[in-house]
C-alpha cells in the first residue's frame, strides 16, 4: 500500500471505530459514515461549498439532537492537527450560520472533533471558547461568505462543541455488541420504565 491509501484506510478504521465507541455509550446512535452514506454526513458552509464530516448521528434521549463528527486519527504530535481543528471550527460555524439562516428554527446540531493525540495542551481548556472560534474564522474567512461573525451563534456554537481524545486501548472498554443489542432493545421496547 503507498502511502496516502495507507492514510485512507487508518482514516477508515478510525471512523468505524469511533461509531462503535460512541454506540457503547449508549447515549447515541450512529448510523451514517461518510464512506456508506456521503449524503447523510454532509453539510453546506455558508458560501454554498459543502463539507463532509465522518460520522453523522443524534442522541437517544427526547430532543434526538443531531451531531456530526470529525475524525483525526493522529497517532503522535501531528503538526497540521491545530490547523485541521481551526477549520473545523470555522466550518462548525458556517454551517450553524447557514442552517439558521435557510433551513427555518435551530436544529440545535452538535459538533464532535475525535483525536488520539492531544495538540496545543497549553491551550486545551480554550479549544472550544469564543476566541477559538473567532480566530479560526479569521484564519478562514472564505467560511463567513463575507459577512461578519454573528457573536450570539459563536456562543451558541461553544455549547455545541466536544473535543474527545480516543486511543486504541479504548477498543478494551467498548460493549460486546451482544450487551449493547440487549440494552438497545430493552430502551425501545419499554421507554416509559426508565428514567
Amino acid at each position: 500500500m503507498v502511502a496516502g491509501e495507507t492514510h485512507q484506510e487508518k482514516g477508515r478504521k478510525a471512523a468505524y471505530f469511533v461509531q462503535r465507541w460512541l454506540e457503547s455509550t449508549t447515549r447515541v446512535v450512529v448510523p451514517w459514515v461518510v464512506y456508506d452514506t456521503p449524503q447523510q454526513t454532509t453539510l453546506q458552509l455558508l458560501n454554498g461549498k459543502e463539507e463532509s464530516f465522518d460520522l453523522a448521528g443524534y442522541f437517544t434521549d427526547a430532543t434526538k439532537r443531531q451531531f456530526y463528527v470529525e475524525v483525526k486519527a493522529y497517532d503522535g504530535n501531528h503538526s497540521k492537527q491545530p490547523v485541521a481543528y481551526r477549520e473545523y471550527l470555522a466550518n462548525c460555524y458556517s454551517i450553524t450560520k447557514q442552517m439558521m439562516d435557510h433551513f427555518g428554527p435551530d436544529k440545535c446540531w452538535e459538533f464532535m472533533f475525535v483525536t488520539w493525540h492531544p495538540f496545543l495542551v497549553d491551550k486545551w481548556s480554550q479549544h472550544c471558547t469564543e476566541p477559538a472560534i473567532l480566530e479560526a474564522l479569521n484564519q478562514y474567512p472564505d467560511r463567513l461568505a463575507g459577512q461578519e461573525p454573528d457573536h450570539d451563534i459563536v456562543k451558541t456554537l461553544t455549547e455545541r462543541l466536544w473535543l474527545i481524545v480516543l486511543s486504541t486501548r479504548h477498543e478494551e472498554l467498548v460493549m460486546d455488541s451482544r450487551f449493547l443489542g440487549h440494552i438497545r432493545q430493552l430502551v425501545t421496547s419499554s421507554p416509559a420504565a426508565l428514567p
